[in-house]
């Protein structure tokens, strides 16, 4: 048998010589191993894609990044003249490198008057500043104090030096016989000296008639 073969991009039909008994050769097809070719080019090139893919997005467009530090159940204290001024407790607190802010997933923060507690403020997220203690807060952040005040709103910032918390947002004050509703306040964490900058409205309970009286 003599098989004449020329260049693999072009080349002719090959020549197929009968046996001497007159049996034709059949010559098998290629199919099965242009097949497996393919498909091994196939999973290569995938391999490389995924080892070129980009790192990881955030909702921002920008690189998601990873906690340096990550702690369960975190609590930290402030005192002064050794009583408690403060002890602020999260369920979970995310440290990144090189930031002096933490992250905090539910928020729980008490205060103290020589050493007795007045006043308590929840949130469901937070963020504090390790160095300077100032405590940005947010998602139905309420403040509860002892004698029954509370305050209703959806982000304060409490100022560590200065002993106060403000913000200039939307808010709902409530005490024993009104309800002060209104946007952008400012008071201390007992809430005395409560200032609304902008008073939408003030609910009086009444309780000669048993009615509310509304003012705007």
């Amino acid at each position: 048998m003599r098989i004449d073969c020329k260049g693999i991009g072009d080349r002719p039909a090959a020549r197929m010589w009968p046996h001497a008994d007159g049996r034709v050769p059949v010559r098998r097809p290629a199919g099965r191993a242009g097949f497996g070719v393919t498909l091994l080019l196939l999973m290569l090139a995938g391999f490389w894609g995924c080892a070129d893919e980009p790192p990881r997005e955030s909702s921002s467009g920008t690189p998601a990044e990873l906690p340096d530090q990550e702690l369960f159940d975190y609590t930290v204290s402030d005192t002064r003249d050794g009583s408690r001024r403060w002890i602020l407790r999260s369920a979970r607190m995310e440290k990144f490198k090189d930031k002096d802010d933490a992250r905090l997933y539910g928020v729980n923060m008490d205060f103290f008057r020589a050493d007795t507690l007045f006043s308590t403020l929840v949130s469901e997220d937070g963020e504090v500043n390790l160095t300077t203690n100032k405590l940005f807060a947010w998602g139905n952040v309420v403040v509860t104090t002892v004698d029954g005040r509370k305050l209703e709103t959806q982000e304060l910032l409490y100022d560590d030096q200065s002993g106060k918390i403000s913000n200039e947002v939307h808010n709902r004050f409530t005490r024993k016989d009104d309800i002060m509703i209104g946007y952008g306040m400012e008071t201390t964490p007992d809430l005395g000296d409560f200032t609304l900058h902008r008073v939408e409205a003030v609910i009086y309970d009444t309780e000669e008639d048993g009615n509310d009286d509304a003012s705007r």
